[in-house]
């Protein structure tokens, strides 16, 4: 049998991030390329897809056409695995190193 340890377990808390502003997400989606801005877009249409399809569940449950052709599209739509890579920071639009996870310039993570 183990006997008991001196040794003492401590957790290491890890520092959080600093969160974005309302004011600062919508300008890190305005800065997009036109491509990523797109794929931002059908994201949060595949949301509103599946909730579309919801709906037909359950206010008309007569047209269940919509739940069959809605939520099927929606989740197609926001699972569907889409990634670009610019080379550009997505903040401040600076250069970035292939593979590279967050931005010298700013310290901005990437998607």
């Amino acid at each position: 049998m183990a006997g008991p340890t001196d040794r003492v377990v401590r957790a290491h808390k890890a520092p959080k991030a600093p969160r974005l502003t309302f004011r600062q997400e919508i300008l890190t989606i305005q800065n997009l390329p036109k491509v990523q801005r797109l794929i931002v877009i059908l994201k949060v249409a595949g949301v509103f897809l599946v909730a579309i399809g919801l709906e037909g569940i359950v206010i008309q449950p007569q047209q269940l056409w919509l739940t069959a052709v809605f939520v099927p599209l929606g989740l197609f739509v926001s699972l569907l695995p889409i990634r670009i890579r610019t080379g550009r920071c997505l903040a401040c639009m600076g250069v970035l190193q292939q593979d590279q996870a967050i931005c010298p310039a700013c310290g901005a993570p990437q998607m």
